[in-house]
């Protein structure tokens, strides 16, 4: 139960976070290409027209709405007109220091990440980071969670969709991009798909059955909720304000999701919905990722026109791939704009021109690892092998207000049902004093709850010496029985 219950405004009178920066329209080209006195090549002046346009079309289709839903078309048409100034400003004054290199995630070992010091240095600072020594304790299997016999157990004949043909690496995703099956059928398919794991490149890769499929987060406690009781819920995440609130709302039981992917399979370029923070734990297999800051949308070729507050992207192995190819024409002196010696070299070069100056982070997930994507970062996935993972999102002080503004909006849009969802999380009132920070070093089984103990927040309320593990808990039950 929350400790305390009143109403909350975190949004001015239009729906928007207060104290958020005005918006600046486009700069006009003459102070970009003009007084830069650099020619910049036809590349960057047709992204820049291009998010333009975008942000004239949103700018009309708010204008055009129903009064009821035009506060959630309007912010739709602020953030396309942002991307435009965000490219706008960088063209006209890049960094003198070039593109910012990759970025390392860093990995830190359980039993030297406090509770408290997460918040407080990777959640609240908007930092990725990737948890380990935890793997032993992610499933009720222990150290043979990787085999799978506690999914095959309790959810083996369960019905799930599955897509195929790799379709997950689009932005949209439709009823003949699935297929309906048993887990345990799609689990059979999928891991002799390792023995071996052909490349993308290898003349038989996409002819075996099963290539090309991904179950994708699929809602345990919705979908699967035999499955539950065998997972363990990192409990770096259990303080989540979702599961804290009076009544139930939209996303209640949405999480832990289930991820079983054939190898080199991909997710498209996407934001999680309303700046939720994100876990994923992996059980088997090794996953790819990439980041890029939430405030380095922009430089991504964002594309508004869908009409929705997160924009789709291109596919961004398809970005990379034309990238690598405009960067060898440059070595071999192709360019006629960009590269050393011309008296007013471009820093920006060929397709996605803007693609090398979002901050970017680069990982391998691998087994029995955890990894937080911060709230509002761009991410995508390639399966490497065949993997198995179980992940989350979720709202804490870090992203709160973010939640709550694009709730209000979404409420705006969809009605009733999304309005009550919003209101359920937005009465409660999550003050930072009464929080739970447990600044204790923990043993690797302190850190992981049943999820029958993340469900409701009360896991989030526990000190250090308040669990003991799943183990500990489960012995002091059989004694008292």
């Amino acid at each position: 139960s929350p400790r305390r219950v009143v109403p909350r405004a975190h949004l001015d009178a239009q729906g928007h976070r207060r104290g958020s920066p005005e918006v600046v329209r486009g700069f006009p080209s003459a102070f970009l290409f003009g007084a830069a006195e650099m020619e910049h090549p036809p590349e960057v002046h047709a992204e820049l027209a291009r998010l333009q346009a975008v942000a004239e079309a949103r700018e009309a289709a708010a204008a055009a709405a129903e009064p009821e839903g035009r506060p959630y078309f309007e912010e739709v048409s602020t953030r396309a007109r942002a991307a435009h100034a965000a490219a706008c400003a960088l063209v006209a004054d890049p960094p003198a220091g070039g593109p910012p290199p990759p970025l390392p995630v860093p990995r830190v070992h359980c039993s030297e990440l406090p509770l408290a010091r997460f918040r407080r240095e990777f959640c609240s600072r908007s930092a990725p980071v990737v948890i380990t020594g935890l793997g032993p304790h992610l499933t009720e299997d222990g150290e043979k969670g990787a085999e799978l016999a506690w999914l095959r157990k309790h959810g083996g004949t369960k019905k799930v969709a599955v897509s195929l043909d790799n379709a997950h690496v689009s932005s949209t995703l439709a009823c003949k991009d699935t297929d309906v099956l048993n887990l345990g059928e799609h689990l059979d398919r999928v891991l002799k798909l390792d023995h071996p794991n052909l490349e993308p490149t290898d003349r038989n890769f996409g002819a075996r059955d099963g290539d090309g499929t991904y179950l994708y987060d699929c809602a345990m406690p919705l979908k699967l909720p035999s499955v539950l009781g065998s997972v363990r819920i990192p409990r770096y995440f259990a303080h989540d304000f979702l599961q804290r609130t009076r009544y139930a709302h939209a996303f209640t039981a949405s999480w832990p999701s289930l991820f079983v992917a054939a190898p080199h399979t991909k997710s498209s370029l996407h934001v999680d919905q309303w700046s939720g923070n994100f876990w994923m734990a992996m059980v088997k297999g090794t996953k790819r990722w990439t980041l890029f800051h939430k405030d380095d949308v922009a430089f991504c070729a964002p594309d508004y026109s869908r009409g929705t507050l997160d924009p789709a992207f291109p596919r961004l192995h398809e970005m990379d791939e034309a990238r690598a190819r405009e960067k060898t024409k440059t070595r071999e002196g192709e360019s006629d704009v960009s590269g050393e010696g011309h008296p007013h070299a471009s820093p920006f070069f060929g397709a996605f021109p803007f693609l090398p100056y979002a901050r970017r982070w680069d990982v391998d997930l691998g087994p029995g690892e955890v990894l937080f994507v911060p709230g509002g970062f761009p991410h995508v996935v390639h399966n490497l092998d065949v993997t198995v993972s179980f992940a989350g999102n979720y709202v804490d002080e870090s992203n709160l207000d973010l939640a709550l503004r694009d709730m209000a909006l979404l409420g705006a849009k969809y009605g009733d049902a999304m309005r009550a969802s919003h209101a359920a999380i937005d009465e409660v009132w999550f003050d930072e004093n009464d929080e739970v920070w447990v600044e204790e070093r923990l043993t690797p089984a302190q850190l992981v709850v049943r999820y029958e103990d993340y469900r409701g927040g009360a896991a989030g309320f526990w000190g250090a010496e308040d669990w003991q593990g799943v183990e500990s808990a489960e012995g002091k039950a059989l004694t008292a029985a």
